[in-house]
């Protein structure tokens, strides 16, 4: 007498072993790409920081000219609704 897992066509018994190595392999390229950002974004944090310290003043105003932005429009917003 057959079981219930013989019966089933053997590209199915075997769609968890490739399930397995997919995940796998989409962990493996995960990593890799988040690798890759965080490598990008230590390079653009350090471009920042030396910029930051070439120009003090200027990345002052320039802070200050986006905050007063920022605060412009969540006024705007807040007075229309």
């Amino acid at each position: 007498m057959e079981t219930q897992f013989e019966k089933v066509p053997s590209n199915v018994q075997e769609m968890p072993e490739r399930a397995e190595e997919t995940l796998q392999a989409a962990r493996e390229r995960l990593n890799e790409t988040l690798a890759g950002i965080n490598e990008h974004a230590r390079t653009v944090a350090r471009y920042a920081d030396e910029t930051v310290h070439a120009n003090p003043w200027r990345s002052i105003g320039i802070g200050f000219g986006v905050g007063v932005l920022i605060g412009a429009l969540a006024t705007l917003a807040a007075t229309r609704r």
